[in-house]
């Protein structure tokens, strides 16, 4: 509801197997092996390297299908990386999410809120440890709960509001002017 992603549907969960294989596959380029940053590591793809590649597919109504949906997928990657799972230092995205990436038609199909607010609950018992400096999940959803459950605390906005409830709070300045 406050993100306004579907908490109906397909359970969100992939398979780390062949990341270099699926990330050719999904993204169309090699994005495993690097050198410096863009190097990616564990079980997940640097968003350096990722937000590079993204910044130089350039589209235009010439595009192939192919390269458009390279991008698409790319976009949510970054999405999924930085906003709805980020990982301990925000650098990286699991590889898992690629493969749910291949149909793009069955994205919509998951229950994205879901898995959104699971990963966000893990993250919370994980930093709630006294020996955790990091904090994973999204925290602008944690953010928008609090404000919402204890409105003395949030920012005043002056603007109507309509679904997702976040988006309530992006008037004040909290992710620049929209007008």
């Amino acid at each position: 509801m406050l993100l306004g992603l579907s908490t109906n549907g397909k359970a969100v969960f992939g398979n780390v197997q062949q990341p270099i294989a699926l990330c050719i596959e999904i993204l169309g380029v090699y994005l495993i092996e690097g050198e410096g940053r863009e190097r990616g590591r564990g079980q997940g793809l640097k968003l350096a390297g990722l937000q590079k590649c993204y910044d130089e597919l350039r589209l235009d109504q010439f595009s192939s299908e192919e390269n458009k949906l390279y991008k698409a997928r790319m976009y949510i990657m970054l999405l999924f990386g930085r906003f709805l799972f980020p990982e301990g230092m925000g650098n990286n995205v699991n590889f898992m999410y690629l493969c749910l990436l291949e149909d793009i038609d069955e994205i919509k199909t998951y229950s994205w809120g879901s898995a959104v607010l699971a990963y966000l609950y893990s993250s919370l018992c994980k930093s709630a440890t006294k020996d955790t400096c990091t904090f994973n999940g999204c925290a602008f959803l944690l953010q928008a709960w609090g404000w919402w459950r204890m409105p003395v605390l949030a920012p005043e906005n002056p603007h109507i509001y309509v679904f997702p409830y976040a988006s309530r709070f992006n008037a004040t300045g909290l992710f620049g002017d929209r007008t």
